[in-house]
């Protein structure tokens, strides 16, 4: 079965070869991997010109050729000034400086003939496995696609998400603001010790930001009185509505907070997967009729039970205590399903406002190598897992997979119909995850069948220069994750 890992090094391979076959079509230029989109990435040039369909058509023809040629695609170790001379010959500086960051003598590279890159993550060497992609004109850039985990044997029909395309360029702004596009620039900003006001305008914009959302619900009031927090897993769900409700007590509301989680149905009755395995990610564990019907009363004035589920029972009951909204109550429901249509279809579309939280990571190893969203998001939770649920490291990264394919399924299709977009990625957080995530996988048995990934992680995290906690604010995003939070999670 092909995994999200599996996927990862095919993507990875086929980003080389674009960024390697679009130099060879528009010469003296570069090409930027910007961020995940649907289900490839955007691409765009280092100037922001327009990339034109004829370029897009030829970079696609040339990759073909070389996918169809003899010349084989190869995995090899060269020493650090060798591929420091190669890559300063083909005048890619800003992969120069990677190099000099690299942790060890030799550097895993891979080659194509004449072309070179390093190789951060595993790739796939295999030609035949690599023929499953499309590239296409987007906006002033182009998009490259890949199939998806559920449908890895050929690319689906492109759905656009331009509602979602403008979040995720707003953000793209933020980096402009923050100064810092790649790991080098902000390794110098710790060097030196910039990092402190960095840390206080990379919060600013996330305090801006909830601020602005906050602003829009009260401004809807009394209609959209019930806030769903939706978001993958790790993305910041919780601490958001915690700030958020800081933003509304600003502007004179009160707000009363549910979590889906309590509204599970009990453990023995979940659903299995394809593998027998019981499925936490998909919709069915939710006890959807309850919790619609609950909050339908709190909208005609009636008071309801607050529920909770017992995780180590397994088992989800009502308590003595209740909630019934006062004048100026605003209701926070958060969880990974908020989003879906099933849930609020018993709700008037003038009662819900959907926010999606993620952590678009705005940071870029270089040109072509960007610091994927999930990893930032796997980071997290590994550090999470560790201190809070009781998870080892190979837990976390054994479970992975199945989350991905939970939120392909059950959360992303639904991005588009949120109201507000909020990116939990914090431009400093890498270095300060890198300083709790490595000790722990540095534990790792070099026998655990998912290594290859262990063994990514380290390498991505060695290079960043280790940032300690202590700068992070008390209630920042990050220290739901990190711990030492100044909100309760209880």
């Amino acid at each position: 079965m092909l995994t999200i890992f599996d996927l990862s090094a095919r993507q990875a391979t086929l980003t080389f070869l674009l960024s390697a076959a679009f130099r060879e079509v528009v010469p003296h230029t570069k090409l930027i991997v910007e961020h995940s989109f649907t289900d490839g990435y955007f691409c765009h040039l280092e100037n922001w010109a327009p990339i034109t369909p004829e370029d897009t058509v030829k970079a696609d023809s040339v990759m073909r050729q070389w996918l169809a040629s003899d010349i084989p695609i190869e995995s090899v170790c060269l020493s650090k000034p060798m591929v420091r001379h190669l890559f300063s010959q083909s005048h890619l500086m800003n992969k120069t400086a990677m190099v000099d960051l690299w942790p060890n003598k030799d550097i895993s590279v891979i080659r194509l003939g004449d072309i070179v890159d390093y190789q951060i993550e595993p790739m796939c060497l295999d030609k035949s496995q690599l023929s499953l992609f499309e590239l296409m004109s987007y906006d002033h850039g182009m998009l490259i696609r890949f199939p998806s985990i559920l449908e890895p044997a050929h690319v689906q029909p492109f759905h656009d998400y331009p509602q979602l395309f403008e979040f995720i360029e707003e953000y793209e702004q933020w980096g402009s603001i923050l100064h810092i596009e790649s790991v080098a620039q902000l390794n110098e900003h710790i060097r030196t010790c910039a990092i402190r006001e960095l840390v206080w305008v990379a919060e600013g914009l996330h305090e801006k930001k909830i601020a602005k959302i906050a602003d829009a619900i009260c401004e809807n009031f009394p209609h959209r009185r019930i806030v769903f927090v939706a978001g993958p897993s790790a993305s910041g769900k919780t601490t958001f509505a915690k700030r958020l409700s800081i933003q509304l007590r600003v502007n004179g509301f009160t707000t009363r907070h549910i979590s889906m989680d309590d509204y599970f149905i009990n453990r023995e009755n979940i659903p299995a997967d394809e593998h027998g395995h019981q499925d936490f990610e998909s919709f069915e564990v939710l006890n959807t009729d309850l919790l619609t019907r609950r909050l339908d009363y709190l909208l005609r004035g009636y008071n309801i039970p607050v529920r909770r589920f017992n995780f180590s029972s397994g088992i989800g009951q009502d308590t003595d205590q209740r909630i019934q909204l006062s004048e100026k109550d605003i209701v926070i429901v958060e969880g990974i399903h908020g989003l879906n249509p099933q849930l609020t279809r018993e709700l008037s579309g003038d009662d819900v406002c959907k926010i999606y939280v993620s952590a678009m990571t705005q940071l870029n190893i270089d040109g072509n190598h960007r610091f994927s969203t999930s990893d930032n998001r796997l980071l997290r939770r590994i550090v999470r897992d560790y201190k809070f649920r009781n998870y080892t490291p190979e837990d976390t990264f054994s479970r992975w997979d199945s989350i991905r394919r939970g939120e392909v399924t059950h959360i992303f299709p639904y991005q588009e119909g949120a109201d507000h977009f909020f990116n939990s990625a914090l431009i400093y957080e890498l270095p300060i995850l890198a300083k709790n995530v490595l000790p722990l996988l540095e534990c790792i048995n070099p026998d655990y069948f998912l290594i290859t990934q262990v063994n990514r992680l380290k390498l991505l995290l060695s290079l960043f220069i280790p940032l300690n906690e202590s700068i992070v604010p008390g209630i920042s995003l990050l220290r739901e994750f990190i711990g030492k939070s100044e909100f309760d999670y209880s």
